[in-house]
Order: C-alpha cells, then structure tokens, then sequence
C-alpha cells in the first residue's frame, strides 16, 4: 500500500540542527523592540508585575498548580527558559539548569516555561525522567506549563529562548542558550554587564500554508512557476513541499525560505546534510559551524535565498527536475550532481535470517518520538527517513542494508538518538545498526573553475 504523505516542514535556527532550530508552534508574533528588548521591554527597563498561572513545583505549592506574581521570584536572577518538548536543544539544556541551579542555589531561580499543557509536559517529563535518571528519581526545577502570560510578555519566535531578570525586577539580558553559563551567571551577580549578544527574533508575518511569492496569482494555463529572491525578513526559515502528494488540488509547490545555497540543492535533490560533500573550501564558506544569532546575522549578509516552484498538477513529477535545472542555472559558479561514493555509514543490517518484522496488518501508520517508535504495515525506508532526526548526532549517514521488500511492524522502547539503546531494542527483531563501509549516493558540490 502507498502511503501519501503530505511533506511540510518548519525549520528554524538551533545548534543541533547545524543553523536550524525549532518552530514556536504557538504562533505568535515576535516584535522585538530597542537594542535587545522583547516585546516593549528593553534591556534595562523594569519588568511589570504579571500574575503567572500553572505553576509547579514553587516551594510550598504542593504538587497543584498555583498562580505567582512575577514578584514572588524578586531578590533572585530569575532565568525563564522558553522551552517545548518538541524542541531537541531545550530538552538537553534541561540537565545543565540542574546543575547551575544546585550551584546558585537561593541566589539563582530557573524557570522553565512551557506553551503546552501540564498533562502534556508531565507525561514528557516522567519518560524523560526515567530514561535519564533511573526510577525514582526527578528532575527539580519548578516550571510554568500552559503559559499565556509570560510569552505575550517576552514575545520570541524561536526557540530557546532565555529571558534574564535581575533580583531588582530589571530585564538584564535576553539570549540563546549559548550564553547559559556559570562564568555569565557570576557576572550577572556580581553587577557586572552581559557580555553576549543579545537575541534578537524577527516578526513572523508569513503564512506557511500559503505560496510566498505567488499567492492570489492567477494561475490561467501556466504549466509552473518559479522565483528566486534574496533573504526577506519576517518569514523565517524553512521548507514547504507537496509535490509528492496526489490531492486533485491543481497546483503543486515547493517553497524554500532563507536557505543557504546547498540547502537548496538538497532540496532539489531529496538528500541530507550526511548525504552532501562540499569540495574546494566550499564547506567552510558555505556550511560555516555558527549558531544562534551569529547564524541569522550571517545569513542575512547575502548568503541565503528564497526559492518558490509551483507546477500543475499534472507536472508535479518533474518538479524535483525542474527546480536543479533552474539552480544550477542561477548558481554556475558551482557544479553539482549526484555521484556514488564509497563512504563509513550507519547501516541498518540484520541479523538472522528468520523474518520478525512482517507485517500483520493494518492501517500504515508510524509514530516516532526520543522515547520509542511504533511502526504498522510500513517500508523500512520510512523508519530510517524518521530516524534521521533523532540521529542527527551521527555525523555518518543512516541508510538502509536489510535488503527486506516488504511492509514491517516495528515496537521500539529506547532513547532513539542513542545507538546503543536503539540496538538493544531492535535486537528482538534481530536487526542492527552497523557502521561500515558503503556505496552511497552524495550530493557534490564543487567549484566550476573557468578553463584558461
């Protein structure tokens, strides 16, 4: 059975994902003001007095949710971490709270702020507890769950997002998670400025749903279009496709907002980062290892582009063709093509002969997160395309060696960007991971050099 899939992703600026981070699944607009500032507050401005509502965790609160004044933290530099369970950088800062948090002790308050519901985050927590520290024990923190004050308050669009407010009530900072520090702490204590740059979001003022550059166009007897533009501010930074979708719609799209140049080219081709080589120096001028701020200050100095394709319909199959023919034309000063290496990779293998993996029947259906997966009637293939997220760690690329044709049903309990737990679960099934050696198909990108 063929699964249709709509493909829709929303990418944003986070370490872990080399210049992407995570989507505030919120919605809200971000407008930061003055040098620094979130929402009308600058830096330096005194923090008005808000009543904050699902409270856990405080001293004396019990294990109920209570309402705080925002002054009830006043005499301490209260940190307020924006976070969500969806969002990978967030959940591994979690730990390091911990220990700065143990460190500072009264002198410090962490507070982790979360859009999504208590029963959501809770139930996150308690696997999240489990996986990392064992039965019995939890994490510490007292945290904010279905927060719509202190968002509204210090308005973000990405994700995380720190806001620090000094024991006077003042807004001293608002950053990354890169600045999240012992010697930043100490600083802040002890009077002295915040030597970090600031974090600064843009406004989100574009619909993903809708086409960027061609919405309320009149499509007449157009076969496609396309457009190619510089960086556009307020859009963020992500992909949209359909093309792979049958839906009788009419009008089939990719869209690429803010990408690098070899971004786009995967795109155009349907390859990975692992699945990419950059020669003749282009990594380090393309593919620069920045994060946070840096990363969008550098990508708005002409290095990313937005890319938009719309076709009929009926020549959705060639828009994948179509749009490497269209890049390769707006960029000759590169060479690109696909082209088999033999090159160290993470293979899925298995190991017996004896098929546990069949599937029984059913619905295809597949739900993956970093606590387990359960695939019915599913290809393997879309079991490695969903691990490419948890394994983004593994700088090898992750492909599939079983060789099995048929539809499987997979039922993994594991931290599954952990190589070594996700294999004690697929053992069941006598799969594995192996690294070795295989002939891949990369995506090369090399410099055209002029012939003399």
């Amino acid at each position: 059975m063929e699964m249709k899939l709509k493909l829709c992703f929303l990418l944003w600026l986070c370490p872990f994902f080399w210049g992407y981070a995570q989507d505030n699944k919120l919605g809200v607009v971000s407008e930061i003001v003055g040098s620094g500032g979130s929402g009308d507050i600058k830096i330096g401005d005194r923090v008005p007095e808000v009543l904050i509502g699902g409270v856990s965790g405080w001293n004396g609160a019990g294990k109920g949710l209570v309402s705080l004044p925002l002054s009830a933290f006043r005499g301490k530099l209260l940190i307020l971490d924006f976070w969500a369970t969806w969002c990978s950088p967030c959940v591994a800062m979690i730990p390091k709270m911990e220990v700065l948090q143990e460190e500072f002790k009264d002198r410090v308050q962490f507070l982790p702020v979360a859009y999504q519901s208590f029963k959501v985050v809770d139930a996150f927590y308690k696997k999240l507890e489990l996986q990392r520290l064992g039965p019995g024990r939890g994490f510490s923190l007292p945290m904010v769950t279905g927060d719509t004050v202190l968002v509204k308050l210090f308005l973000h669009q990405t994700l995380p997002h720190y806001v620090w407010i000094g024991a006077d009530g003042v807004l001293k900072a608002v950053t990354g998670m890169e600045a999240v520090s012992r010697e930043n702490i100490k600083a802040l204590l002890a009077g002295d400025v915040l030597g970090v740059k600031m974090k600064r979001d843009e406004q989100m003022r574009y619909d993903t749903a809708k086409p960027l550059f061609f919405e309320g166009s009149d499509w007449g007897d157009g076969f496609f279009r396309s457009q190619l533009s510089g960086y556009i501010t307020d859009i963020g930074r992500g992909i949209y496709k359909d093309v792979e979708v049958q839906s009788g719609a009419g009008v089939r799209r990719i869209t690429g907002r803010n990408l690098t140049m070899p971004e786009l080219f995967r795109l155009a081709y349907k390859k990975g980062k692992k699945e990419t080589v950059l020669e003749d120096g282009l990594g380090a001028e393309l593919e620069p290892h920045l994060a946070g701020t840096d990363f969008l200050d550098w990508l708005r100095q002409g290095r990313a582009y937005c890319y938009e394709l719309m076709v009929d319909d009926g020549f959705s199959n060639r828009a994948y063709a179509l749009m490497q023919g269209q890049l390769r034309g707006f960029f000759p000063d590169v060479e690109v093509g696909l082209e088999t290496r033999r090159v160290n990779a993470l293979a899925l293998v298995r190991t017996s002969a004896i098929d546990k993996i069949r599937t029984s029947g059913g619905q295809p259906a597949v739900v993956l997160d970093r606590f387990g997966a359960r695939l019915t009637s599913c290809l393997l293939s879309v079991f490695i395309e969903r691990l490419q997220l948890p394994l983004q760690g593994t700088p090898l690329p992750v492909i599939d060696q079983t060789g099995y044709k048929g539809m499987v049903d997979l039922e993994l309990t594991a931290n599954m960007s952990s190589i070594e737990e996700l294999n004690n679960a697929l053992a069941r099934y006598d799969l594995r991971f192996v690294e070795k050696p295989a002939a891949v198909e990369m995506l090369v990108i090399r410099k055209r050099f002029k012939k003399i």
